[in-house]
């Protein structure tokens, strides 16, 4: 492993042996320093085959993992593992811990969404991605789902690419869906005032996707289903309406449904990068 010092942030890198998959190569390790979190967080990297074009100005697709996971989870799937494997762009990613990608309003020192940008600034130093919307593009599972719009909705136009998988995208919010349809907020987190968790909701902030191409992957039998719908409803409801891709796929939240949507979500994402300016 080797240790360089980057734009103020200090990096490691180990590359995985080649063994019987030389692909594996192409799968990096790395060590980005905070200063939002004033600590160190790890990120991976997963770099296209040498013939998905220049070696300059390559799409890249930051892709934020659900709560219970991290930054190996997609890596350490072997269906997943593939499907990243032959993407034709750079795949970010970054360690989110349980930070659900924002600037916490019940812990000013959890700054996961002045974090993300860090890693967004790191790989355009570090690695040969393009730096503008046409050429990036962020998504996620889960609390992944949600970081990725949410993020996105937090610098409208930065990415020309949004996607969620399962993603809770009418949340925080109070438990009155139906049965079923309800997730906790953890408090500690975005704390008990509704009034704030409004600031924090997907929801009410549809307007600042458009323009972007957007990505849902829902769970036929996911709690978020119902968060997700209504999600739905409200970029029809926008005036124009936003428009949306929708794949529905037979299943729970469940992280075998997001193996299935991970080639679904990369194919996407490669429309969308193919197209010209």
């Amino acid at each position: 492993m080797s240790w360089f010092c980057f734009g103020g942030l200090l990096l490691a890198f180990s590359v995985l042996p080649a063994a019987a998959d030389s692909a594996a190569a192409r799968i990096t390790f790395g060590e980005v320093a905070s200063a939002a979190l004033g600590r160190t967080l790890p990120v991976a990297v997963v770099a296209p085959a040498p013939d998905a074009g220049a070696t300059a100005d390559l799409p890249v697709l930051y892709f934020l993992h659900g709560r219970g996971r991290h930054h190996r989870s997609l890596l350490e799937s072997p269906a997943a593992r593939a499907a990243l494997l032959q993407a034709r762009c750079h795949v970010v990613l970054p360690q989110g811990e349980d930070g659900w990608y924002i600037d916490s309003p019940a812990q000013p020192a959890a700054r996961y969404g002045a974090y993300i940008a860090e890693v967004v600034a790191w790989a355009e130093r570090t690695l040969p991605v393009g730096r503008t919307p046409a050429r990036r593009g962020i998504a996620g599972w889960s609390m992944g789902g949600y970081g990725a719009v949410r993020f996105a909705q937090a610098e409208p136009g930065r990415f020309g690419f949004v996607a969620s998988v399962i993603g809770l995208l009418d949340f925080p919010r109070s438990e009155d869906l139906p049965a079923g349809q309800n997730y906790r907020v953890p408090t500690a987190r975005f704390t008990a005032d509704p009034a704030v968790w409004s600031a924090f909701n997907p929801l009410g902030a549809v307007e600042r996707l458009r323009g972007s191409a957007l990505t849902l992957v829902l769970a036929t039998r996911g709690f978020e289903l119902t968060m997700n719908e209504r999600f739905l409803a409200a970029l029809a409801a926008a005036r124009p309406p936003v428009p949306a891709r929708v794949h529905r796929l037979e299943g729970g939240h469940e992280f075998a449904l997001v193996e299935q949507a991970v080639p679904l979500v990369l194919a996407d994402a490669a429309e969308f990068f193919a197209r010209k300016p």
